[in-house]
């Protein structure tokens, strides 16, 4: 019935482009998905979204850039679930030259089977361990690329479809794709001889372990380290009472200049997360020159030098990562110069490896067919 409905609506995409993500609140996956969008704004693409947003905050750049459907009343599994499914499936398969895109959402991976054989099917997977690389498990031999970046999640691809007995010929069909941020045509320099400042910025997610940032906050200032800790996110239930008072809690920041201004204004960016891909959050800091000080988890490692430019702990009971973070941010705060040197080497790294020119690039190539010509 879905089908029926879906061949019989008045409605085209002169784009050809379909893309299917989860949310348009803030946070990282959702600025690298507006920012996959922005790149192909001149075809004004469909973006379809599949699950309830805490907030509005990023829908803004979703609109500037394509046509917008909310699908976030489907329940999964209804029958009216379905009804959307078979609608979307015979509305794309109208289409001579569909290109369907999609992240971390159930839907997209049940509208794939039901695609045309010549549809292309795109998807991309932040980081392995979120449940939804089981999720898109039966029907992974029908995408046509998988998009990546990091070397970790490709390890863990390569990992799952050998214990699941797939062709080793689907790990060719896996890209790397680096995200993008903003990076400044010259470094931002910093106040040396001010208080160090510390960033957090990020989801209360559980893996995220904000816990620890407001423990290591607590142990630096009774350890008697001049040092303010700034937290940016809604995370004020996730701090322990007791570190509290020793943190600036910011709330959600949505303006991307308020979050710049930050990130120029501090000196270390924390990270305590039990998992990761390549957090959006330190591609941002190392574009202000801020040092990443992290959990050597995930793809960070791919990007992030211990000691070159940024500082990385390993697998660490929770009490030695913080004990080892609070050490690490007392030798840079007694160490000025090392900390330049970094917050320098962290600016340069930016500039190679995360403008928007190449990320666009590659997007298009990708989306589009056009030629690369990727030379930065």
């Amino acid at each position: 019935m879905g089908q029926l409905i879906g061949r019989l609506l008045p409605i085209r995409n002169a784009s050809g482009l379909f893309f299917f993500f989860p949310f348009y609140q803030v946070g990282g996956a959702e600025k690298v998905h507006a920012d996959i969008v922005s790149c192909v704004s001149d075809r004004r693409p469909w973006v379809f979204f599949t699950n309830r947003s805490k907030d509005a905050a990023f829908k803004p750049l979703f609109e500037k850039s394509a046509r917008l459907f909310d699908l976030s009343f489907l329940t999964l599994g209804s029958l009216r679930y379905y009804l959307y499914i078979g609608a979307l499936a015979a509305l794309i398969n109208r289409h001579e030259k569909a290109t369907v895109f999609g992240c971390n959402n159930v839907l997209f991976y049940d509208l794939l089977p039901r695609l045309r054989k010549d549809v292309r099917r795109l998807d991309l997977l932040h980081a392995f361990g979120g449940e939804i690389e089981h999720v898109s498990l039966p029907v992974v031999d029908s995408l046509d690329t998988r998009v990546i970046f990091s070397s970790q999640a490709f390890a863990d691809l390569k990992n799952q479809y050998s214990s699941e007995g797939l062709p080793t010929a689907l790990l060719e069909r896996i890209t790397f794709i680096d995200n993008q941020v903003a990076v400044p045509d010259n470094y931002p320099a910093k106040q040396t001889g001010n208080r160090l400042r510390v960033l957090y910025v990020g989801r209360g997610a559980p893996e995220k372990r904000v816990h620890l940032v407001g423990r290591v906050a607590a142990l630096a200032r009774s350890s008697g380290l001049e040092a303010d800790f700034i937290l940016v996110g809604d995370l004020s239930s996730l701090i322990e009472a007791e570190d509290l008072s020793a943190c600036t809690l910011k709330g959600e920041i949505s303006d991307p200049a308020e979050l710049s201004a930050l990130y120029e204004s501090a000196d270390v960016l924390l990270l305590t997360s039990s998992r990761e891909g390549f957090p959006l959050v330190i591609m941002e800091a190392m574009a202000r020159g801020v040092v990443p000080i992290s959990t050597d988890v995930g793809g960070i490692s791919d990007h992030v030098k211990h000691e070159i430019n940024g500082l990385l702990i390993g697998g660490q009971s929770e009490d030695k990562i913080v004990e080892a973070m609070v050490s690490m941010i007392a030798r840079l705060n007694q160490d000025r110069s090392q900390l330049e040197e970094m917050s320098r080497r962290a600016y340069r790294y930016a500039r190679e490896h995360f403008t928007p020119s190449r990320f666009c690039k590659a997007y298009r190539a990708l989306l589009l067919g056009e030629e690369p010509d990727i030379k930065e």
